[in-house]
C-alpha cells in the first residue's frame, strides 16, 4: 500500500484485497476508485471498497487490471462519490495518460446538485493534482477544460433538463421506427443552451446501444437516469428483433465547415463508436442510406440566394429530384432520413443564404411528419447565465430600461478599442480561448488566395508592409486568416474574427467591436443600419434593408453571447457608444482586476 492523505493504492489481488480489509475507510464508507494497469481504467464509486474490489477481481472482463486507487475523505457523502466519479471519467477520457477507459456509461448521468457542492468541486482540482504527481494523470484541469474534446466530449455530464430531452428524442425515434413513420424531433435553444452537447450525447447513446446491460440502473441513479436506460433497452430490443442487430446509420449534420471540421476531429478522437466520417455536411446526406440524421445549427441551413457556389447546391437539389431554385438544405434532410433531429434557434441565423423562421416552418409543413417540439431553456456556457442572454437581447432590441448587474460576469464598455484589445490578449495568455471579434464594416484587404503561414510572424510581417485590414489610430490589425479552427490557433488573439470564426465555439472571454455599419438612434431609440459601411457583399446582396438589419442584430447578439466568463465591447459609432454605456459597467482598472 502506498498514496497520499487522500488516496490510497494496492496490488488489484487477493493480497491487496486482505490488506484492504484493514483500512479505516474500506468497509461502509462511500468512496470512489480507479482499478488500472499501464493503458487501461476503470472508474467506480461504491460504499464498500472491500465488497467492490472482490466483486471486481472475480469478473474477467476487469481481473487483468493491476492496481486500485481508493479516493477517500471523512467528509464524503454518496451525492459527492457520484459526482466525483463522473467529472472523473470526462477529465480522464480527455486526459492521455490512459488510453482506454473501460467504463460503458462514460459518465453520462444527469448533473445533481447537492450540499456543499462548490466546496467539494474546489477539493476536486486538489484531488486532480494528487492524481497528476502519482502518475494517474498528464495534464492540468485548466487545459483540458479548454480542449475541444472535453466541451463537446460525450462523456458530459448533463443536466436533468438536457437528459429529458435527450430520452424524449430517444422516444420519439422509437415511435418513428416502430410505427413505420417519418419522424422529426425539433429542439429549440438558445446560444449557450447545450445543443451540440445533447445532440452528441443522444448519438453516442445510440451508437451503443447495443451494450446496454439488464442491471444498467444503479440503486441511486433518478427518475431520468432510469427513464433514459428503459428508452435504449426498449431500442435495443427493436434493433435485435426487427433489424436483426444492425444498428442504425446515423448522420450529424453540420453546415458551418470550421465547426464540422472541429466536431469531426472530437469524433476521431473519443472512438466509443463514434467515427469522424459521422460528421457530414448538408451536401453529404445523399452519399449514403441515413436512417437518422442529427443537424447542429440548423438555423444555417441555407436556400441557393447568395451561396458562395451554386455548383454543388444544383447538383444535391437534382439527385433528391427538387428544383435548385425552389428548396433548401432542410428538405434534402428530411428526404434523407426516416428520423431528423433539429436543433435550432431563429436567432443565430445570419446570412442572407440562411433559411428564415417562415421558410424554416413552411419547409417541415411540406412534409408529412410526425413532428414532436422540445425545448432547451437552462443556459450552461455563460457564468451570467440567462439573466445575461436575456440581457443582451434587450440591449440588442432597445427593449431595456435599466441597468442591471451581471453576476459572476465580467460585461465592460470601452472607450478605447485598442485597449480591448489589449485586455483581451492579456486574457488570452492567462486563460487562453479569449479573442476579439468585430462586424464587417472593414473590407478583407488580407484575405489571399493562396493563405499563408497562420501565425504571429506572418501577421506583424503583413502589417509591416501595410498590409491590413482596421486600424483605429496607429494601430493596425488583419482579419483572421483562416476560418477554420480560428479559434484554437496559438496566436489568432492578435487578429480579429468574425461571425464564421466563432458560432458554435466558446471562448473564456470575448471582445465585441460593434462597426461602422450599426448605430443607434435616440430620436426613435432602435438599432439603425447604414448600408454603406456594411462590407459583406454576399450576405447584402439582393437584401432588402430590414431583413438585413435582422441578420446585423443575429449577429451582434450571437457573439456577445460567445463568452464564458465575461465580454468586453466597444462601438465605433459614438451614438451606440452613448447608448450602450447605458447598460454596460465602464471598464476601468478597478473592474478589470
Amino acid at each position: 500500500m502506498k498514496g497520499t492523505d487522500e488516496i490510497r493504492t494496492y496490488s488489484f489481488d487477493n493480497d491487496g484485497l486482505n490488506e484492504l480489509k484493514s483500512f479505516e475507510y474500506g468497509k461502509n464508507w462511500p468512496v470512489v476508485y480507479l482499478i488500472h494497469n499501464n493503458q487501461d481504467l476503470y472508474i467506480g464509486e461504491t460504499t464498500s471498497a472491500e465488497v467492490r474490489m472482490s466483486q471486481h477481481l472475480s469478473n474477467n472482463e476487469k481481473n487483468y487490471l493491476e492496481e486500485i486507487a481508493i479516493v477517500f475523505d471523512h467528509k464524503f457523502n454518496k451525492s459527492v462519490i457520484l459526482d466525483y466519479e463522473q467529472r472523473l471519467i470526462k477529465y480522464c477520457s480527455v486526459d492521455s495518460r490512459f488510453q482506454n477507459i473501460l467504463n460503458k456509461n462514460k459518465g453520462q448521468q444527469a448533473i445533481h446538485d447537492y450540499y456543499n457542492r462548490d466546496e467539494y468541486r474546489s477539493d476536486f482540482e486538489r484531488l486532480w493534482n494528487s492524481l497528476k504527481s502519482m502518475g494517474l494523470a498528464d495534464y492540468t484541469l485548466h487545459k483540458i477544460e479548454n480542449e475541444n474534446i472535453f466541451k463537446f466530449s460525450p462523456y458530459n455530464c448533463l443536466t436533468g433538463e438536457q437528459n429529458e430531452v435527450g430520452t424524449d428524442i430517444i422516444m420519439d425515434i422509437i415511435d418513428t421506427f416502430t410505427n413505420d413513420k417519418m419522424g422529426v424531433s425539433l429542439v429549440n435553444g438558445c446560444a449557450g443552451t447545450g445543443k451540440t452537447v445533447v445532440a452528441i450525447s443522444i448519438i453516442n447513446s445510440l451508437m451503443n446501444t447495443l451494450d446496454i446491460e439488464e442491471d444498467s440502473v444503479g440503486e441511486f441513479d433518478d427518475d431520468i437516469d432510469k427513464q433514459k436506460i428503459a428508452a435504449l433497452k426498449e431500442l435495443k430490443d427493436y434493433i435485435l428483433k426487427e433489424r436483426n442487430g444492425k444498428p442504425f446509420k446515423i448522420g450529424f449534420v453540420l453546415p458551418m465547415p470550421g465547426f464540422r471540421r472541429t466536431i469531426s476531429n472530437v469524433f476521431k478522437e473519443c472512438g466509443n463508436g463514434l467515427v469522424k466520417d459521422m460528421v457530414i455536411g448538408p451536401c453529404d446526406v445523399v452519399k449514403a442510406d441515413y436512417d437518422i440524421l442529427f443537424v447542429d445549427e440548423s438555423h444555417r441551413l441555407s436556400k441557393r440566394k447568395n451561396l458562395t457556389g451554386y455548383g454543388s447546391f444544383d447538383s444535391t437539389s437534382r439527385k433528391l429530384g427538387l428544383d435548385p431554385n425552389e428548396t433548401n438544405q432542410l428538405e434534402w434532410v428530411l428526404n434523407c432520413a426516416k428520423h431528423v433531429v433539429l436543433f435550432y434557434d431563429q436567432y443565430q441565423a445570419v446570412k442572407s443564404s440562411d433559411l428564415t423562421a417562415s421558410e424554416y416552418q413552411d419547409t417541415l409543413n411540406k412534409y408529412s411528419v410526425s413532428l414532436n417540439h422540445h425545448e432547451l431553456k437552462t443556459q450552461m456556457r455563460c457564468k451570467g447565465g440567462a439573466p445575461y442572454i436575456e440581457y443582451i437581447k434587450a440591449i440588442m432590441n432597445c427593449t431595456s430600461t435599466a441597468f442591471k448587474t451581471i453576476e459572476n460576469y465580467n460585461f465592460l464598455l470601452f472607450d478605447d478599442p485598442n485597449k480591448l484589445i489589449e485586455e483581451i490578449r492579456k486574457k488570452d495568455d492567462q486563460y487562453t480561448l479569449c479573442k476579439t471579434v468585430a462586424g464587417f464594416s472593414w473590407d478583407w484587404k488580407t484575405k489571399p488566395s493562396k493563405k499563408p503561414k497562420d501565425d504571429l510572424d506572418t501577421y506583424l510581417s503583413l502589417v509591416e508592409k501595410d498590409e491590413y485590414d482596421i486600424s483605429f489610430g496607429e494601430q493596425h490589425y488583419i482579419w483572421n486568416l483562416w476560418n477554420e479552427d480560428w479559434i484554437t490557433r496559438k496566436d489568432s488573439h492578435y487578429t480579429i474574427g468574425c461571425i464564421h470564426t466563432t458560432q458554435g465555439y466558446d471562448m473564456n472571454y470575448v471582445g465585441v467591436i460593434f462597426g461602422k455599419e450599426i448605430d443607434y438612434d435616440p430620436v426613435s431609440n432602435s438599432i439603425v443600419i447604414d448600408l454603406n459601411e456594411y462590407r459583406d457583399k454576399k450576405v447584402k446582396a439582393g437584401m432588402v434593408e430590414a431583413e438585413l438589419k435582422k441578420l446585423i442584430i443575429n449577429t451582434y447578439t450571437t457573439i456577445l453571447a460567445r463568452g464564458i466568463k465575461g465580454c468586453y465591447v466597444y462601438a465605433c459609432n459614438k451614438n451606440l457608444q452613448n447608448y450602450l454605456r447605458k447598460f454596460i459597467a465602464a471598464a476601468n482598472d478597478y473592474t478589470l482586476k
